[in-house]
C-alpha cells in the first residue's frame, strides 16, 4: 500500500517529503502543483491536512486563509487526479491524528487530549477516547479583546496568538522576534485559552504544534508556569508536539490509511 500524505496549510504546502512548495491561493494552480508533485507516485490511497474546516466528503467549507478554495470539492478532485481514494481533514485534526496515534506521537495512550496548532492562524482538535472531534478553540473570544478577526468576529485568542494577525501588527514575522518579553506577555495571552479548551472539553492533556509552538524556552517557560497558575481546578499537561511541524503529515496518513476504530468529526 503506497500512502501520500499531503499538507495544505495557509503559507506552505508539503507533499510528504517529496516537496514544499508556498500555497498558491488559486484553486487550480494550487491542485495543479499537489497533482505535479505527487502524481508520479501511483499511490493507492491519500491523506490531506488542510488549513480550514472541510466536509465530510472533502469538501472545502471555511479557510480563512484560502478564500478561493471554499466551496471547492478538494477531496473529489484530488481522488480523480491521483487515481485512489483520498481522505481530507483540517490541520488540527491532523496534527492530533499524528500525535496520538503516529509512532513517537506526544499524546499516545491519552483517552482525552487536545492538539492545538500555533500557526499562520489558531486550529484545534479534541480526542474523546474514539471520537476525534475538529473545534474552533483559536475563536473563543478573550473578554477584553477588542481587536477584529478575519472570521468576523470581534476578540477571538487568534488575534493575540495567530502568527498571522501577530505579524501583521508586528510588522515582521514572529520567528524574528527574540524580545523575552514579548514571549512572556505571549505566554500570558495563550495560557488562559489553553485552560479554557482543556476545561470545556474535560482534556488532561493538550499538545502545542504549528511553527510558533516550535519555539525554545522563551515560550515554554513561561506558558508551563502560567498554565500551572491558572488551572488549579484540574491540572493539564501541555506538551510539546514530539513530532513537531511533521505531525499534520504523519496525521494525513493515519487518516489516509484507515481509522476504522475512530470517528472523525469534522
Amino acid at each position: 500500500m503506497t500512502v501520500v500524505a499531503l499538507d495544505i496549510g495557509g503559507t506552505w504546502t508539503r507533499v510528504g517529503d517529496l516537496a514544499r512548495f508556498p500555497t498558491d491561493p488559486d484553486y487550480d494552480r494550487e491542485l495543479a502543483m499537489i497533482v505535479d508533485a505527487a502524481g508520479r507516485l501511483e499511490a493507492t490511497a491519500a491523506g490531506v491536512s488542510f488549513g480550514g474546516r472541510v466536509t465530510d466528503d472533502g469538501t472545502v467549507r471555511v479557510s480563512l486563509n484560502l478564500r478561493g478554495h471554499e466551496g471547492r470539492p478538494l477531496g473529489r478532485d484530488l481522488a480523480g487526479a491521483l487515481g485512489c481514494p483520498v481522505r481530507v481533514a483540517h490541520d488540527a485534526t491532523c496534527g492530533l491524528l499524528g500525535e496520538a496515534f503516529a509512532p513517537g506521537g506526544s499524546l499516545a495512550g491519552v483517552e482525552r487530549c487536545g492538539y492545538l496548532t500555533l500557526s499562520t492562524g489558531v486550529g484545534a482538535a479534541v480526542r474523546l477516547g474514539s471520537t476525534v472531534l475538529t473545534t474552533e478553540a483559536g475563536h473563543q473570544i478573550v473578554a477584553g479583546n477588542e481587536l477584529p478577526c478575519a472570521c468576523g468576529q470581534t476578540g477571538c485568542l487568534e488575534t493575540l496568538v495567530g502568527g498571522r494577525a501577530l505579524a501583521e501588527r508586528l510588522g515582521r514575522p514572529l520567528d524574528t522576534v527574540d524580545d523575552r518579553t514579548f514571549w512572556i506577555s505571549y505566554a500570558q495571552r495563550l495560557a488562559p485559552g489553553l485552560v479554557n479548551f482543556a476545561l470545556t472539553a474535560g482534556l488532561s492533556a493538550i499538545a502545542l504544534g504549528g511553527a510558533v509552538a516550535l519555539r525554545g524556552d522563551d515560550l515554554w517557560r513561561p506558558l508551563w508556569s502560567e498554565v500551572a497558575r491558572l488551572s488549579r481546578y484540574n491540572r493539564i499537561e501541555i506538551r510539546r508536539a514530539s513530532l513537531g511541524d511533521a505531525a499534520p503529515l504523519a496525521g494525513a496518513a493515519v487518516l489516509a490509511g484507515g481509522t476504522a476504530a475512530l470517528e472523525v468529526l469534522h
